[in-house]
């Protein structure tokens, strides 16, 4: 018996059964027993015997708190993957494709007229065709190889003009509009869906930008892509080399895309420092209000460079702001920001 319990009752006995109620904080009531039973019962009976008793371990709860934060980014990684297949299912506009073909091709100073020329150039075995495409960009000092596809068409004759009517007659069915009829109406846009009759798509543009600019040998990477055989179209030939080196492709276009925005930043930076100083320092655009791109930089130079920049609300005193804190980050030589 519980040494607690047995007192109580010892001295129940002594005082002939007759205890006299206390009033004070412990005095003897109906609640007091019970109460001293429950605290006795946990003294000597624990519900855990003393070596079995749950440790606050820390290191415990860090590994824990790991294993969370692990099956958590599990998870998110699996809800993005899914979201990205979901948004890659959904296609955009059949024109996209000709219009981001169409961009690369003005590029290289193409034009709606070699609408046919083009179509008749990626018609041709690929091997020959991309030795006369690369002995023009060589001769010529090309950095880009599709700059050199103009002068291969006039290499190349009015034959191509012939072969490239056959193509686009021949898989009509690969785009949704009639390019002849399209050719009609927006020329350019035509001439950038030209590629769409050898399976160009958007989502690959950096990968055929890549393609285009690559430093390495294009014959040789062409040439061990599976299933190009001797007789595989230009076009063909191109497609399914993006398809099996698209990472690295999309790299070197990734690559090249940036150094023609840098070279277009600097060309706007040597026009803005011919203008006079005067208007630079005293124009009235100084006093207009501060422009959405302005703003946008300001912001991605403190993103960039944790630098705070000022609360400017002029576009004078924002261009000031710009300039003193290294301008674009995106082109800066030390490399604090890529693409």
């Amino acid at each position: 018996m519980p040494a607690m319990i047995e007192r109580a009752i010892l001295a129940a006995i002594g005082n002939g059964g007759k205890q006299r109620r206390n009033s004070g904080k412990f005095g003897a009531s109906h609640r007091f027993m019970p109460l001293s039973f429950h605290k006795e019962s946990n003294m000597n009976h624990p519900l855990f015997a003393s070596g079995t008793r749950v440790a606050d371990d820390p290191v415990a709860r860090l590994d824990a708190m790991i294993a969370d934060a692990r099956s958590a980014a599990i998870a998110a990684d699996a809800e993005v993957a899914a979201i990205s297949a979901e948004i890659a299912a959904i296609e955009p506009h059949p024109h996209a494709h000709g219009y981001t073909a169409a961009g690369d091709c003005g590029y290289s100073s193409m034009t709606p007229q070699h609408f046919l020329p083009l179509a008749g150039l990626l018609a041709q075995p690929w091997s020959a065709t991309l030795a006369t495409v690369e002995t023009i960009r060589q001769e010529q000092g090309f950095d880009y190889l599709l700059k050199a596809f103009p002068s291969a068409f006039e290499a190349l004759g009015d034959a191509l003009v012939n072969g490239g009517a056959r193509l686009i007659d021949d898989r009509a069915e690969c785009v949704d509009d009639d390019l002849t009829v399209l050719f009609a109406r927006k020329p350019m846009l035509a001439l950038g869906m030209v590629w769409r009759l050898f399976g160009f798509h958007r989502r690959d543009g950096d990968a055929w930008v890549g393609i285009f600019a690559y430093d390495a040998d294009l014959l040789t990477l062409i040439g061990s892509t599976e299933r190009i055989t001797a007789t595989t179209m230009f076009g063909d030939a191109l497609a399914m080399t993006v398809a099996t080196h698209r990472i690295e492709l999309s790299a070197a276009g990734i690559r090249e895309l940036h150094k023609r925005s840098a070279r277009r930043d600097a060309e706007r930076q040597a026009s803005w420092a011919e203008v006079s100083e005067n208007y630079r320092l005293r124009g009235s655009w100084r006093g207009r209000t501060m422009t959405k791109g302005q703003r946008h930089m300001m912001h991605r130079i403190e993103a960039a460079r944790g630098l705070p920049m000022p609360i400017a609300t002029r576009r004078g005193a924002s261009s000031d702001a710009i300039a003193d804190a290294g301008g674009n980050p995106r082109f800066c030589s030390s490399g604090e920001e890529n693409a």
